[in-house]
């Protein structure tokens, strides 16, 4: 819950231009939802429109993000390029599935029952994401004399305890000033800085199956809730606020007690039953869900593992 905007206004753009010192034009990665239209929002209200610079690529993307995004710049009036990256998707889908035959590896066609079984549907998700980084790379670091900066648009549930973001692909960023927002909230922020309302109130979705609304947020984690054997419905909750969801629920209740990463991540069910939590038949599940969940991200904060040379240097392999 806000509870106070226009300070809170004051120390997101305050934040924004601390990371974005000496920096003569600052960049993002516009999608059309909620979460990058704040960042907009913000930079322009920090640094002038005139001085922020966004991206919208199209892969395979419903029509409707791209007008989204088109409205958010005729209201904050920031610099928008918008690349239609299909061409290069289809032209490398097209060599890799050559090389695929040739090589006598399987393949299946995006879209497909057999791309669902296989794992090709991440893969052509994960494709999609990443080929915003180097378009990302490429743009941020020629409107500032070679230096480069993108700001994150992350919310506190998808980066601070799902990792509901390519490590890669939209989580190749250099900040974040709203992963402290949890979606709701991002939303009713959203609000107060005058993004259009059907930004604020539109379906979360990454939109990454060519598949449109078919894939949004919420569906997705209620798919690998029950996959996983818990009877869950995931839900970021109301536009306005009026009705919290039940992972920003959770988001605190760790942050106040720690009972997925924290000091009681390791507590049982019967446990989380018992004093001095007393949560209930529907809390622990969700509880016991996202424990899964941030385990199994956890890697995507992780630095790079390799083979150190200070290990090797004790094993006597090197001088």
């Amino acid at each position: 819950m806000i509870k106070d905007f226009k300070k809170l206004e004051t120390a997101l753009t305050e934040r924004a231009r601390e990371l974005g010192r000496d920096r003569k034009k600052v960049f993002l990665a516009v999608s059309g939802g909620v979460d990058s239209s704040l960042v907009a929002a913000v930079l322009c209200r920090a640094f002038g429109s005139e001085n922020v610079v966004g991206l919208y690529r199209d892969i395979k993307n419903n029509p409707k993000h791209k007008n989204d995004v088109a409205l958010l710049q005729s209201v904050l009036g920031f610099k928008l390029i918008m690349i239609d990256g299909n061409s290069l998707y289809d032209d490398f889908l097209a060599q890799t599935k050559k090389e695929f035959t040739a090589a006598g590896l399987p393949w299946a066609e995006e879209g497909s029952a057999e791309a669902d079984a296989s794992g090709f549907t991440s893969a052509y998700a994960s494709c999609k994401s990443r080929f915003t980084t180097p378009m990302a790379g490429f743009i941020s670091k020629a409107i500032d004399n070679g230096k480069g900066l993108i700001f994150g648009t992350g919310n506190a549930e998808e980066d601070g305890l799902l990792r509901y973001f390519d490590k890669f692909g939209d989580g190749a960023v250099d900040n974040n000033i709203i992963n402290g927002l949890t979606k709701s909230e991002v939303r009713q922020m959203a609000t107060y800085f005058g993004v259009p309302q059907q930004i604020v109130t539109k379906l979360p979705s990454a939109d990454l199956e060519g598949n449109g609304d078919a894939h949004n947020d919420e569906s997705q984690l209620t798919s690998w809730a029950k996959k996983m054997g818990y009877n869950l419905e995931l839900s970021y909750g109301s536009a306005d606020g009026s009705a919290e969801g039940n992972i920003a629920w959770a988001l605190k209740e760790n942050e106040k007690n720690g009972v997925v990463n924290g000091k009681n991540g390791n507590v049982g069910e019967q446990g989380l039953a018992n004093e001095p939590f007393h949560y209930t038949e529907k809390q622990i599940p969700l509880i016991l869900f996202l424990r899964e969940i941030e385990r199994s991200t956890k890697h995507k904060t992780f630095a790079i593992p390799g083979l150190e040379r200070s290990i090797l240097h004790d094993q006597g392999l090197v001088d």
